[in-house]
């Protein structure tokens, strides 16, 4: 199949997938027309009137044509890209994604790359990257997304390195999850509701048998530290001890706080903005949504942001 003869298939944004010649298509720029052009012109001029000097520019056009296609063709196939996001995304903000360039880049590539949201069919729209081995990354900053998980993305790219006779387009798809958290909305928290009847114990840094391990604190002693969990898995956690009595409870961060009639954006927006105020100052707190409970444990933050993101 000829590689203008129709859209080429998009390329995974993967870290492993290279883009092919199957993946891209060519296309004459206005120059390149004008080449072609002149290089026809000139071999009607040297078949009629037997011009031997004529015959030599055309080869030497059409040769510098070929070229800048095979050359062309080589600034993209062979990318593998993938992309590095970051930890967390918040609904409203703006989305940015960093781009890898991961096979070995021995040698300069320039990419051009369809970064607008909205297209005008203007320069504005593209960014060029300079792959070179010092820079083999580039910042895709999006709009802000809506809550939940981010759409499959599509990426357009072009070359029209060496000579600027012929445009080598492709696309990437990016498809893998990522979940955009809500944005988090201030408001006045409610007090804690009581639950005095529900039988406790206080927690104590004195006793015999630890009852929680919890997240360390720099403040706690070397002897608090759990080190067989953490020669186990790693995680750094401290050891408490139990005694009788009452406490705390935690937090209790639900979606039966909210009167009826309350949109679900608000509501996610609002439990967000109390897992990030509890998390914070080190709160111990519980996330509950309809069929879904969190418990305070490690790793609370993110895995209540996620639910909450895919709510």
């Amino acid at each position: 199949m000829w590689l203008w003869s129709e859209t080429p298939a998009p390329t995974l944004i993967d870290g492993h997938t290279a883009l092919r010649a199957r993946n891209i298509r060519v296309n004459l720029t206005r120059m390149g027309w004008g080449v072609a052009i002149a290089s026809f012109l000139l071999w009607v001029m040297a078949v009629n009137y037997q011009v031997n000097v004529a015959h030599a520019l055309v080869f030497w056009l059409v040769g510098i044509l070929l070229f800048g296609a095979l050359a062309g063709v080589r600034q993209l196939t062979g990318i593998v890209l993938a992309i590095k996001p970051q930890q967390e995304y918040f609904a409203g903000k703006e989305c940015v994604l960093t781009l890898q360039a991961c096979d070995s880049c021995k040698r300069t590539r320039w990419l051009w790359l369809q970064t607008a949201q909205e297209i005008t069919g203007t320069a504005s729209d593209w960014e060029l990257w300079t792959i070179t081995p010092e820079n083999t990354e580039f910042l895709w900053k999006l709009p802000p997304q809506r809550r939940g998980i981010l759409p499959p993305l599509i990426l357009a790219g072009a070359s029209m390195a060496p000579f600027g006779l012929l445009m080598i387009k492709t696309q990437w798809e990016f498809t893998e999850e990522l979940v955009i958290f809500p944005e988090p909305l201030e408001h006045t928290i409610s007090a804690q509701r009581s639950s005095d009847d529900v039988p406790s114990t206080q927690i104590s840094l004195s006793g015999q048998d630890p009852a929680y391990l919890l997240p360390h604190q720099s403040s706690a002693s070397m002897r608090q530290i759990a080190w067989k969990h953490y020669a186990k898995t790693g995680d750094l956690l401290d050891k408490y001890f139990e005694q009788g009595g009452k406490r705390a409870e935690p937090l209790l961060i639900s979606y039966r706080d909210f009167p009826q009639g309350t949109s679900l954006e608000k509501m996610a927006s609002m439990m967000c903005y109390r897992v990030l105020a509890a998390d914070a100052i080190g709160e111990k707190y519980i996330l509950e949504l309809p069929r879904q409970r969190y418990e305070a444990t490690t790793g609370q933050r993110t895995k209540c942001l996620n639910a909450l993101g895919r709510w």
